[in-house]
């Protein structure tokens, strides 16, 4: 017996590799029937098998999930065309004197096993995809969320909203409806029903087969990508549009009833979803402001009548936006080494406004930048200074009257304000969030003077309400880009 798992592994691969030289085919690298291979063995031995070539008129996923699931055989590819190859790789427990028995013996099996599957495909073309959707009202999608038909039915009205969100043409936008209106059906199919991992990949094949346009098929097929944390994702846009309507949708649902995942119980898989959604959105630089989404995602649930739990009415929103900006630390933090500060920082400034997660990790960047600036942390000192006082002062706020200062620097940070504001403006709405920093860098000196040499707590009433309206609207001005009181600095 080879004791060793990592010299097992290491013979097994070797194997594999010489036997797909031998043969003159390509591997199907699957680390999950690799680590099967290696712990169910104890001196392992691989061998090559056969399967009859007509069976390749079976789409190649139905034949690899076979392979794997009932017999826990590698499958290889021809190494011209790419293509699935009718030969097959099992790793015996030994090597016997005759492989030929072992060989003929596997052979014998998968034959069935193929023969199953395509009898189930054969059968499964028989119906079309349109002729099983009413059927789904039989299929439970969860017991306080109703059916399978009333889950396909919000994804449908929330991929609309998506795809218009998106500014997609009109053709774009009836793809992402057609899809989305036959996205669960494949459901009811007798592969997905032996093969549940194919669901997706057969509706994409069966609505091919029915005469669907591509874009329409293609979308189905992609709906459950990424299946890993860092899978594959959606290429077409209906596709990811689907993704994102299926993933918002069940986030929503399971919030509304108070399934919220806390600690380490996440049964529904939610926090996958949501970061999901997270990869779509940002590495398809998909700009879409998902607040009202979220909205829409909540409506649908909520116009089914299903029962609420408390407080999801009133917290609902904030708890989801808070879900997936938790995704999106994550993100940020682990793909682009973005400092935890710089992400609350940001976070906390678009949880008041549009939460577009292109756009704010574009802020995050341009942000963590400026921190490297040796003047940044003395001016976020100031700030914070500023941002503390007219946190905790009272006054009837007006706006600032200059005809009111009595001090040069009161005049010159107005002045500055001024300037960089407009400045400040200009390039936001460019989104050239390197230089609308720049523009608050440049309040630096004039806010140290001010706080050098104005008192604002004068005694005169008017003077005082000035000067704290004054601070406050540099406060209002930084914080329209994100919180910097959540910006960590020495000194403050």
């Amino acid at each position: 017996m080879l004791v060793d798992p990592a010299r097992r592994r290491n013979v097994i691969e070797e194997q594999l590799h010489q036997l797909c030289a031998k043969v003159g085919v390509g591997l199907n690298v699957d680390e999950s029937l690799l680590d099967q291979a290696v712990f169910t063995t104890e001196w392992p031995y691989a061998v090559t098998g056969n399967f009859r070539p007509e069976y390749l008129a079976v789409p190649p996923e139905i034949l690899m999930t076979s392979m794997k699931e009932h017999q826990g055989f590698f499958s290889v590819r021809d190494r011209k065309t790419g293509r699935l190859a009718p030969h097959f790789i099992t790793v015996a427990n030994h090597q016997l004197k005759d492989m030929s028995l072992i060989r003929a013996g596997n052979e014998r099996v998968l034959s069935a096993r193929l023969a199953d599957a395509k009898f189930f495909f054969d059968e499964d073309r028989k119906t079309r995809l349109e002729e099983r959707v009413k059927k789904l009202e039989g299929v439970t999608f969860h017991q306080k969320l109703g059916t399978m038909a009333q889950k396909q039915e919000r994804v449908r009205k929330l991929a609309g909203f998506i795809a218009t969100q998106f500014a997609q043409k009109e053709d774009v936008v009836r793809a992402c409806d057609r899809a989305a209106a036959l996205c669960k059906a494949d459901l009811l199919t007798g592969i997905v029903g032996e093969f549940p991992e194919l669901q997706g990949v057969m509706g994409g094949e069966y609505a091919k087969h029915d005469g669907e346009s591509e874009a329409v098929a293609q979308a189905i097929r992609e709906q459950y990508l990424p299946k890993a944390l860092e899978g594959e994702l959606p290429h077409t846009v209906p596709g990811q549009v689907l993704s994102l309507a299926d993933r918002l949708d069940s986030i929503a649902a399971f919030f509304h009833i108070g399934m919220i995942p806390t600690g380490s119980e996440d049964p529904f898989a939610l926090r996958r979803h949501a970061t999901a959604i997270v990869r779509i959105v940002m590495e398809g630089n998909r700009r879409l402001d998902l607040g009202p989404v979220i909205d829409h995602a909540r409506a649908a649930v909520r116009d089914q009548g299903f029962k609420a739990a408390p407080d999801s009415e009133a917290q609902g929103k904030r708890r989801m936006t808070e879900f997936l900006f938790e995704r999106v630390r994550h993100y940020a933090r682990t793909l682009h080494d973005l400092r935890d500060d710089i992400l609350d920082a940001v976070l906390r400034s678009a949880s008041m406004g549009a939460i577009d997660l292109v756009d704010l990790l574009l802020k995050m960047k341009a942000l963590q930048a400026v921190t490297a600036r040796p003047e940044f942390d003395p001016l976020i000192i100031g700030f914070k200074r500023a941002s503390r006082i007219v946190e905790k002062e009272q006054w009837d706020r007006k706006p600032v009257d200059p005809t009111l200062f009595k001090d040069a620097a009161e005049t010159e940070l107005h002045r500055h304000m001024g300037s960089s504001r407009q400045d400040f403006v200009q390039q936001m709405a460019q989104g050239q969030y390197d230089k609308a920093l720049d523009a608050l860098v440049r309040l630096k000196p004039p806010i140290d003077a001010f706080f050098n040499g104005v008192m604002v707590n004068a005694e005169e009433a008017a003077l005082r309400s000035n000067r704290l309206s004054l601070l406050q609207d540099v406060d209002d001005l930084f914080k329209s880009f994100a919180d910097f009181s959540r910006i960590v600095v020495q000194g403050s």
